[in-house]
């Protein structure tokens, strides 16, 4: 059974000493047979996202049926145990045992793994989730280059499509956002912003309604099932619909160390739930977002449909930015051509093999 953790007192094994975390874990009767264990799962999402109810949820409820009890976990949600940035340290030096790890949030440690959020490659959740799967996968050119090293073996990929740009002015073309100062979740969307000549300004979720109603930002990027918990269809008028700026990547990963000790069946169980879990996710993802434009269009935003020629100019522009990604990348001696080489291969590879579904 997946319980929910109350995070005070397993933050006291964390700071006391990465090995009580797994004694925190450990089953408190201790009738517990040789192949069953807890779990410690921790990650930033509030137990109504998508990533958790329909995300690490049902990866932890499958491995659990699948093992036939035996492996069952603790789930700490809601950066119960660290903030979204934390939990790539602590799970690669095993004080929890799984946690969320967000390539958005690490570009410092994980700037390979922001391929997937580059603008102009797909707007599709399940065609990207199912390709930076195989890229993160044992053999695959992320895991290789930078979960492996940090002692890390990803479990399972979400994706959160399209962002679009939000404000009160309809926007069409690409020239059109220049100068204005726009909320931006970090990563390579701020680099997508600048080469279009926006400012990015970094603002939390919540904050967003009181900058926009302020005129603190002109503007905001966000993906429209992100827009309706704060309410935005109050504070801004318009959005664009199909522009190409990227989405957001997540994966729940697990410890090496922990990984080769489990027990084939369990890690037989892990990796079947995993797959089913990024088409679980990525369909919850898809059907989310076509609900909040609904909810969007019903609270007074209007949703701007770019022509084929707009469209066009979008993508000449988000051109140059994957561009310029790559020679950041290679610059800092990492191998940003072959990455994003493997990502567009795997896209349509996606595609051409129906694996979005």
């Amino acid at each position: 059974m997946r319980k929910l953790g109350n995070g005070a007192g397993l933050v006291t094994c964390l700071v006391a000493t990465v090995a009580l975390a797994a004694a925190c874990g450990a089953p408190p009767d201790g009738t517990a047979g040789p192949q069953s264990r807890t779990l410690v799962v921790a990650d930033s999402y509030p137990v109504t996202h998508p990533a958790s109810t329909d995300g690490i949820v049902h990866f932890t409820d499958r491995v659990t049926e699948l093992t036939g009890g035996e492996v069952d976990f603790d789930y700490y949600p809601s950066e119960q145990l660290g903030k979204a940035g934390d939990y790539v340290t602590l799970v690669g030096n095993g004080a929890i045992d799984i946690g969320v790890v967000s390539p958005p949030y690490l570009s410092d440690k994980l700037p390979l793994s922001n391929v997937g959020d580059l603008p102009g490659l797909s707007s599709d959740s399940c065609t990207t989730a199912h390709a930076v799967e195989a890229l993160t996968a044992e053999d695959g050119v992320l895991y290789e280059e930078e979960f492996a090293p940090r002692g890390l073996r990803p479990l399972f990929v979400g994706v959160v499509p399209q962002y679009e740009f939000m404000s009160n002015v309809e926007i069409t073309e690409p020239t059109q956002i220049a100068g204005m100062l726009t909320r931006s979740p970090g990563g390579v969307v701020d680099q997508t912003l600048r080469t279009l000549g926006a400012v990015p300004v970094s603002i939390a979720g919540p904050e967003v309604y009181e900058a926009m109603s302020r005129g603190t930002v002109d503007a905001m990027t966000l993906p429209p099932m992100s827009a309706v918990p704060f309410r935005l269809d109050e504070v801004a008028s318009y959005a664009t619909e199909g522009a190409p700026l990227g989405g957001f990547t997540l994966t729940f990963a697990i410890s090496e160390a922990l990984w080769q000790d489990l027990p084939d069946a369990h890690r037989a169980a892990m990796t079947q739930a995993g797959a089913e879990t990024v088409q679980n996710l990525c369909e919850e993802m898809t059907t989310q977002t076509a609900d909040a434009r609904a909810t969007l269009e019903a609270g007074g935003m209007t949703f701007t449909t770019l022509s084929d020629a707009q469209r066009a100019e979008w993508d000449r522009a988000v051109t140059e930015i994957r561009a310029d990604w790559v020679a950041d990348m290679e610059a800092d001696g990492r191998p940003g051509a072959a990455v994003l080489d493997a990502m567009e291969s795997e896209l349509e590879r996606v595609r051409s093999a129906g694996d979005a579904r």
